[in-house]
C-alpha cells in the first residue's frame, strides 16, 4: 500500500511522537510504502532544520540522517499531475504525488487538505483515521 505522508505528520511524529510517531514506526516497519517527490523532500527536510534548530536536544545530523533514511526506503517519483486542488497552493505537491505515484492514502493535519477528502479514490485522511484503517 502506497501513503503520502503531509509534512506536518513527519514532523509531529519526528519531534512529538504520538500517533505520528506510530506511523513512522508502520513505515519504518515496511508496513506501507512512503511516495514523495522532490519538492516533498525538500519541504521535509526545510521545516526539519526549522525544528532542529528549534529542539534544545536535537541532534545536529537528525535531519541528514532522516533525510537519507528517507531518500532511501521510500518511493520518490516525479508527478505527472499539475492538478491545482487544494484551497492552499502548497498542499497541490502531496495531492499531485498521490495522484502520480498511485497512493491509496494522503495523511495529513492540515485542514485544507483533510476538507477535499478524497480525489480519484485517494483518501485524505488524519493520522488517527489511518492507524484505524491499518488496526492500530
Amino acid at each position: 500500500m502506497r501513503v503520502v505522508v503531509d509534512t506536518n505528520v513527519l514532523i509531529s511524529g519526528i519531534f512529538f511522537g504520538g500517533l505520528p510517531r506510530k506511523i513512522l514506526e508502520l513505515w519504518r516497519a515496511k508496513d506501507f510504502e512512503l511516495v514523495c517527490s522532490a519538492e516533498i523532500l525538500e519541504e521535509y527536510e526545510d521545516v526539519l532544520y526549522r525544528f532542529e534548530k528549534k529542539s534544545k536536544s536535537a541532534d545536529d545530523s537528525l535531519v541528514q540522517k532522516f533525510m537519507n533514511m528517507l531518500t532511501r526506503d521510500s518511493m520518490v517519483i516525479h508527478p505527472t499531475h499539475t492538478r491545482k486542488i487544494s484551497s492552499d497552493p502548497d498542499d497541490d505537491k502531496f495531492i499531485n504525488c498521490a495522484l502520480s505515484g498511485r497512493a491509496l492514502y494522503i495523511v495529513s493535519g492540515d485542514s485544507d487538505l483533510l476538507e477535499i477528502k478524497e480525489v480519484e479514490g485517494i483518501k485524505i485522511i488524519t493520522a488517527r483515521d489511518f492507524l484505524d484503517k491499518m488496526s492500530i
